[in-house]
């Protein structure tokens, strides 16, 4: 019974703040009404065109650098043998690891990844 009156009360209150709004919008002053749509004569607001593209940028075409220089610079890396060997090595193998100390504890070796995740 008295969850009852817990939601009676609940819905009394919601219905109350839902009615509140509502009764205030109908008391507004006339100038805020809008204008009606079927007077020809009725004064509305001037419009005001804003374009879709105004703040559009047009596409630039990206710097390309020489392609010599681009080969020249993976063949001093090894060439394309020595990225799909980086591409092969865990994540874990890639990163520069800390100084070692010799009260440090051996290293576990890192898990290969399985399924297609080293492609």
């Amino acid at each position: 019974m008295q969850s009852i009156r817990y939601g009676v009360a609940l819905f009394l209150s919601a219905a109350s703040l839902w009615l509140t709004p509502s009764a205030s919008a109908q008391t507004a002053p006339t100038e805020a009404r809008r204008a009606d749509p079927l007077n020809p004569k009725a004064q509305v607001p001037a419009l005001a065109y804003q374009s879709a593209l105004k703040g559009y940028r047009p596409n630039t075409e990206a710097a390309v650098g020489s392609w010599k220089d681009a080969n020249d610079t993976v063949h001093q890396a090894g060439g394309w043998r020595a990225y799909a060997k980086e591409a092969q090595q865990p994540i874990d193998a890639v990163a520069p690891k800390p100084a070692a100390t010799a009260a440090s504890a051996p290293a576990k070796p890192a898990a290969r990844p399985s399924g297609h995740a080293h492609h």
